[in-house]
């Protein structure tokens, strides 16, 4: 198959993730810096290989039997070396660029980094399996990579802000829960056996819990843009006055909603209706798919040697109608990003 079109079925999903979550940012990051940040995201593939082979090794003695071979595999053949070095991304490079101001931040960068990584990983295993490889990792890994490292972000974007003493703690729990999350994922799926399915279980706790930590994010985010006059200067981050006096955005629980209302006059982001959820997922799925059969018509066009000018020209019409249900599927997912969403009562 062509290699345009097994080079788009591994990148389309992952930049569509990518859409997803850089468009909720109401205050969105440099671009030069995403670009850099998803980059070295698939640049760690190269330091992660080696480390992984090194810590199977180290685990050897203890991969017995389908469970201990599957949890050496998928903890330290997988899980932790690259979420450890997705963390060192977010950690080394991220951490001390000026744009990285807020916690919601944490989670821009997360999910970038972790897609540059799910990027090119899903390129080398398209690459070697096909296509049908490609659907079933757009459904399950990248979405478990990009998730993962929304759970990560959550935590060092909290971290970011958040007094000396507290940093430590907020930046160790990201990187354990992002490692647990991925390793139980491959542990399942590694098996090889029924409990394989559990993976999915796992799939809908990433998704469900990044979605939340995201969510509770932002509504901060929008309180704090829609409050100028009730911040204040603080050493550990921004205060704003709560409910119950000022509330330091640095001591706000990362794993649930934060513990101050929006002030009155600015509401925080009322949930997604039900249509334009569906208009998310199938918008999402007709562009990966409409996409994809756009790159096999122009590989057909200028690849291959067609016999006469009737074939030109029903490829040609072919390709048109690919780029308005590509045009199409663009417009239902850009409008389910936007909404409409269900108002607060007033």
């Amino acid at each position: 198959m062509s290699a345009l079109v097994l080079g788009g079925s591994a990148v389309v999903p992952s930049l569509l993730l990518f859409w997803y979550v850089y468009a909720r940012d109401k205050r969105p990051e440099p671009h030069a810096l995403l670009f850099k940040t998803f980059l070295l995201g698939a640049v760690i593939c190269a330091p992660v290989l080696p480390t992984a082979l090194a810590l199977q090794k180290l685990g050897a003695p203890f991969a017995d039997g389908v469970w201990g071979a599957a949890m050496v595999r998928a903890f330290l053949g997988a899980a932790i070396p690259e979420e450890l070095f997705k963390f060192l991304v977010l950690y080394l490079y991220v951490w001390r660029k000026p744009a990285f101001d807020e916690p919601l931040d944490g989670v821009v960068y997360g999910a970038t980094a972790s897609l540059g990584f799910a990027t090119l990983e899903n390129i080398l295993y398209v690459g070697e399996h096909g296509l049908g490889v490609a659907v079933l990792r757009a459904l399950t890994a990248v979405p478990g990579h990009a998730f993962t490292g929304v759970v990560m972000g959550a935590f060092v974007g909290r971290a970011r802000l958040a007094p000396e003493e507290q940093r430590l703690g907020f930046l160790a729990s990201g990187l354990g829960w992002a490692t647990l999350l991925h390793g139980f994922y491959d542990l399942f799926l590694m098996t090889g056996t029924g409990f394989a399915v559990l993976s999915l279980g796992v799939l809908a706790i990433e998704v469900q819990w990044g979605r939340k930590l995201y969510r509770a994010l932002q509504t901060e985010q929008l309180a704090l843009m829609s409050a100028p006059a009730g911040l204040l200067a603080a050493e550990g981050g921004l205060m704003m006055q709560g409910p119950g006096g000022p509330v330091s955005t640095a001591s706000v629980v990362v794993m649930g909603p934060p513990s101050w209302s929006p002030p009155a006059g600015r509401p925080a982001e009322p949930p997604r209706t039900v249509g334009s959820w569906l208009k998310l997922i199938f918008g999402g799925l007709g562009l990966t798919a409409s996409s994809l059969w756009l790159l096999v018509v122009i590989a057909v066009l200028f690849e291959e040697k067609l016999e006469d000018a009737a074939s030109y020209v029903a490829w040609g019409m072919l390709a048109a109608f690919s780029v308005a249900f590509t045009l199409l599927f663009l417009w239902l997912f850009r409008s389910g990003l936007r909404g409409p969403e269900a108002r607060p009562e007033r």
